[in-house]
């Protein structure tokens, strides 16, 4: 191969399925050499597109940054979640599981169509007490149209320093016309649990997020109410609503605090095979209290595993609106040399009774509507999980 001495060391990925094709033409039957073949013409235009530009673009082109934009674009193109991490982008990933990061604290996703869109605020946090809700969409940052940026690009537009401005063009279902709100930039520490003793010896856990300590807060959250009711609860009531989601791991092991036995979630691949099914062990931190869950729009991901799982477990009643429906497993597959990680969708969720919650959601048992967007006395949700005990 000629002139290519200077190719950026990610080219190194490239190269790398590149021998790996070649390799396998040699000793795979004929029936499979032509497409190998397809791959490998692939990779030698991609080859030659870079080349073309880096020799002729009109100005100076940083060839490493050039690498992460078609590798991100290649893998941006396939769904929202799934991109190239860069060997920084790759250090820095586990910020928001560990509950401590500078931002404005909304978990965001792009629809089909390809706009921002609002998952669900975090509590306490400014994009939660600016008012923004499941739903919104930021049409703009800072005056910038977003619309045809990826995921991360409108996500790293929104972090920034402490104490810094940001403004958003929210367009809201209903409305006129989009409007602009201003938020200041905070350092995010996500307190996962909160919980307290309702009258009736109700207790209340308000799940929202599950970090890498949801499991052990919960523990301590169910202790604490059992403590104060003198260890004659009625039963639980635990708030999902807003919860974006999480880690996987903990979705599991939240679920698990709350069941004896029963299958609480699946994933499925696309071959279908390679099914893995994760199951409850025995020792329900409640001894069998009743629950209810109460979900909206804003409960995703690992919330709507946690739903799912006890909803169809019979273990819990679930009330409140449709959850968001953000059922797909991304895995990091790391590259190594330094050349950073792939974030790819490998599979789907499935709830214990088989149902994919992507796009689809859970739906509660009893729908009841919400006209507020905070936690209060005139929470028509809160007040009939409440009436049900």
């Amino acid at each position: 191969m000629k002139n290519f001495s200077y190719i950026v060391p990610k080219f190194r990925i490239l190269y790398f399925l590149l021998a790996i094709i070649l390799a396998s033409i040699l000793i795979v039957p004929k029936t499979y050499a032509s497409d190998h073949h397809e791959d490998i013409d692939l990779f030698k235009l991609f080859l030659r597109v870079f080349t073309e530009a880096e020799k002729k673009y009109v100005d100076e082109i940083d060839k490493d940054q050039l690498m992460d934009s078609a590798l991100k674009g290649m893998l941006n193109s396939l769904d929202p979640y799934s991109t190239y991490l860069s060997e920084e982008d790759f250090e820095e990933m586990d910020i928001d599981t560990k509950g401590f990061y500078g931002g404005l604290g909304l978990e965001v996703t792009l629809d089909d169509n390809g706009f921002v869109r609002i998952v669900s605020p975090i509590d306490d946090t400014p994009g939660s007490r600016a008012g923004l809700i499941s739903g919104d969409y930021i049409t703009g940052i800072d005056g910038e149209d977003v619309y045809g940026m990826s995921l991360d690009q409108a996500v790293d537009r929104m972090r920034g320093y402490a104490n810094t401005s940001i403004i958003l063009t929210i367009y809201r279902d209903g409305d006129d016309a989009p409007f602009d709100v201003e938020i200041v930039r905070e350092i995010i520490q996500i307190t996962p649990v909160k919980f307290e003793l309702l009258e009736d010896n109700i207790g209340y856990i308000r799940i929202s997020s599950f970090n890498d300590i949801a499991d052990k807060k919960i523990v301590s959250a169910v202790k604490e109410i059992n403590k104060k009711s003198n260890n004659n609860i009625k039963g639980f009531i635990i708030d999902i609503r807003n919860n974006p989601g999480g880690l996987l791991d903990q979705a599991i092991k939240v679920t698990d605090l709350f069941l004896d036995k029963g299958e609480i979630v699946s994933t499925k691949t696309r071959d279908q095979s390679r099914k893995q099914r994760f199951f409850a062990k025995k020792g329900d931190i409640t001894n069998g209290a009743e629950i209810i869950i109460i979900t909206n729009g804003g409960s995703a991901s690992a919330s709507e595993i946690f739903a799912g799982a006890l909803g169809d477990n019979k273990r819990a009643t679930v009330i409140g609106t449709k959850t968001f429906g953000k059922g797909s497993v991304q895995s990091i597959i790391p590259l190594g040399s330094g050349d950073g990680a792939i974030r790819l969708t490998t599979g789907k969720y499935y709830t214990p009774n088989d149902t994919s919650i992507d796009k689809v959601g859970i739906m509660p048992l009893y729908i009841i509507e919400n006209q507020i967007t905070d936690v209060d006395s005139e929470d028509l949700q809160l007040i009939y999980a409440k009436k049900t005990y």
